[in-house]
């Protein structure tokens, strides 16, 4: 059994500290000890730095030649090399400055053949050198006057034929990178978020404006006084003087009043920019499609106002056609945008009262008297109405724009269509009328 160990008494004072067999107050330094992985790392950097560099010892390998010199390290133990990835364009640039110094070279050895001169004995400089004497001639008018000559020798004779006064312009090329990409989409916002961004600056500008006050760099804005509050604000002066605070307080009332009537006349358009804007709303884009419409409608030969309605708001909704009246019907074509055809569908099938109120057949009096319960309005009072015969869609306008036409037999209404190859809406018309006759 082995020796046992022996254990120092632990001593403490009357305050809890450790003193020894004296009574001296033992002083122990703070012992910190690490627990994250962080701060064990780093206690183990610290201690590697103080620790004393390790020995290498050499390696003795069993089969080496001693005339052969080896890097120990690259011997020992072969480490993985990092990937060096070339950086795009470098060999390019390289390329391209290759061919540069190649052409610069071949320049040179054409300038000193010319010249009749040895290439060892003339070196061009690589930048512009100061010259005393003009040359007799520039380099760039040589291919045309010739070698050894002046600008006297110039004459119209001498110049070649492609030379003219005409200029050279090239042909523009697109930018060899590419465009830009569009920027992002503006995000759409919530009505509650646009009320609370519309709150938010204008409690901004009023904080602005409370701190100018502050500074003293504006005056402060006058109270709102109305005749329910003047004693709570003015009430010193509402005391002493009611009918003077009273005056006042009309005053500014009325002042407040004009100034909100002068702010909308100033907003407020005049007559030609409403009509602008009314007709830059209705204006709708029919390039590529537009909407068309056929209308079966009552007799209007005789009514006027009618007529006038039809092409009044045509106009107005930007709709071209034609309305043609004979004898056999009354056929009316509309062309247009969707917003023109959905307004003007409403005005033909239900705004316009196709016949006066006293060419409504009344009921007679023996069926009244008969049985009140029997009579159907819509049986004994035939009221006209348009009825709609066709809508599409077609690539372009076949009217310029909307006029109506009298044309009393069906041959001559029939033919005015087949004009512009539409013959096929009278003939739809038509059919609707006889399988309306037949029913």
């Amino acid at each position: 059994m082995g020796q046992l160990r022996s254990w120092k008494p632990l001593r403490l004072d009357a305050k809890g500290r450790e003193i020894d067999e004296k009574g001296n107050v033992i002083r122990r330094g703070r012992e910190v000890t690490a627990t994250l992985k962080v701060n064990l790392k780093r206690q183990q950097q610290e201690q590697e730095k103080l620790a004393p560099p390790p020995v290498k010892a050499k390696v003795q390998l069993k089969h080496l030649d001693p005339r052969i010199s080896v890097k120990e390290r690259r011997s020992i133990s072969r480490r993985r090399k990092a990937l060096n990835f070339v950086k795009q364009g470098k060999y390019q640039r390289k390329a391209q400055a290759l061919r540069m110094q190649q052409i610069s070279q071949q320049l040179r050895e054409d300038r000193v053949a010319r010249a009749g001169t040895k290439s060892e004995g003339l070196i061009l400089p690589t930048r512009p050198v100061e010259v005393d004497e003009l040359p007799d001639i520039e380099w760039w008018d040589e291919k045309v006057l010739g070698d050894n000559s002046t600008y006297n020798d110039f004459s119209a004779e001498t110049v070649p034929p492609t030379v003219t006064l005409k200029v050279h312009h090239p042909v523009p090329l697109a930018p060899p990178c590419e465009e830009e990409p569009p920027g992002p989409m503006a995000l759409m916002l919530t009505k509650k978020e646009r009320k609370k961004i519309r709150r938010m600056n204008k409690l901004e500008k009023e904080r602005e404006q409370k701190d100018l006050i502050a500074a003293g760099v504006i005056p402060p804005k006058e109270p709102r006084l109305k005749l329910s509050n003047m004693m709570k604000i003015l009430m010193d002066e509402a005391t002493a003087d009611p009918s003077a605070v009273e005056a006042k307080v009309r005053a500014q009332m009325a002042k407040r009043a004009q100034a909100h009537l002068e702010h909308n006349n100033s907003r407020k358009l005049s007559k030609q920019a409403k009509a602008d804007k009314l007709r830059k709303k209705l204006k709708e884009d029919t390039r590529i499609k537009s909407h068309i419409t056929i209308y079966r409608a009552p007799d209007i030969s005789n009514k006027k106002q009618i007529r006038y309605k039809i092409s009044t708001n045509a106009d107005q909704y930007n709709m071209t056609g034609v309305g043609v009246i004979s004898n056999a019907c009354t056929v009316v074509v509309l062309e247009g945008g969707p917003k023109g055809t959905k307004k003007f569908k409403g005005l033909m099938m239900r705004r316009i009262k196709w016949q006066n109120p006293d060419e409504v057949a009344a009921p007679d009096e023996e069926d009244e008297d008969d049985s009140d319960d029997e009579y159907d309005d819509e049986d004994t009072v035939k009221r006209k109405t348009a009825k709609l015969v066709w809508e599409g869609v077609q690539n372009r306008r076949r009217f310029l724009n909307f006029r109506f036409e009298v044309l009393r037999s069906e041959s001559e209404a029939r033919s005015f269509f087949a004009e512009k190859g539409l013959e096929h809406y009278w003939d739809q018309c038509m059919n609707d009328l006889l399988s309306k006759k037949d029913e």
